[in-house]
């Protein structure tokens, strides 16, 4: 990658605001307050803020599963939002990894059963998405777990598989929200790390969604989100 493409912002945010209608009250509460953000290719960013800031909301709207009430969200200098949901649904699928709390893997399905899914989704022939997905799994250190379902998986297993299906597509953008927060310190910290060197190794951009200093100290980019605005952390 040269200096200029890694310089050019792969995700640029512009007047972002986003407000919801609370209860059958009416009243409207402004969640997101006008954020400019400027991510670029191979950042690893840490988002931080307290409980009920706005953090997911935030991450939802950069992964394109929300949209704005106000303002841009421009990925490789194209407005996401002037598209269609169908469009949105391609895009997501072809350009974006996602990681969650909780690992929203299918339970009937094995690990690389899970693990192909965005590849079937998108119509990659099953061999292909198959051997795509276990050299994955292999990476990740599953390669003897594959044929296994969630259940009988550990919770870092389980979180190791939902990394693999966010890298079965060769996603630039991997949008995490709080990745380790429902696994204890020790197993929290090697999926932190795995996605550390997934960052590192594939020039993959990183973004995630945090409450842990710890874990946010080891990003290359940390902001802060209070009071609906976004600041510049260290």
């Amino acid at each position: 990658m040269s200096t200029s493409s890694k310089n050019h912002p792969l995700i640029y945010v512009q007047g972002l605001k986003k407000s919801f209608i609370f209860g059958g009250s009416g009243k409207i509460i402004e969640v997101l307050k006008g954020i400019e953000l400027t991510i670029r290719p191979g950042d690893m960013l840490a988002i931080e803020g307290a409980s009920g800031a706005g953090k997911s909301t935030l991450l939802h709207i950069l992964g394109a599963l929300d949209r704005p009430t106000e303002g841009k969200v421009y990925f490789q200098d194209v407005d996401l939002f002037q598209r269609s949901e169908g469009e949105l649904a391609e895009f997501r699928n072809r350009h974006l990894g996602f990681v969650f709390q909780f690992h929203h893997l299918l339970p009937e399905f094995t690990a690389l059963e899970n693990t192909m899914m965005p590849g079937l989704i998108q119509g990659v022939d099953r061999r292909e998405a198959s051997k795509n997905a276990e050299e994955i799994l292999v990476q990740l250190g599953l390669g003897d777990r594959m044929h296994h379902k969630p259940g009988e998986l550990s919770g870092g297993e389980q979180q190791r598989v939902a990394v693999a299906r966010a890298l079965m597509m060769s996603p630039p953008v991997i949008l995490a929200d709080e990745p380790t927060g429902n696994l204890d310190t020790k197993t929290g910290e090697d999926v932190h790390n795995l996605m550390l060197e997934i960052g590192s190794q594939k020039g993959v951009t990183i973004i995630v969604v945090t409450h842990n200093p710890a874990l946010a100290s080891r990003m290359n980019r940390r902001v802060i989100l209070v009071d609906g605005k976004l600041y510049e952390n260290g």
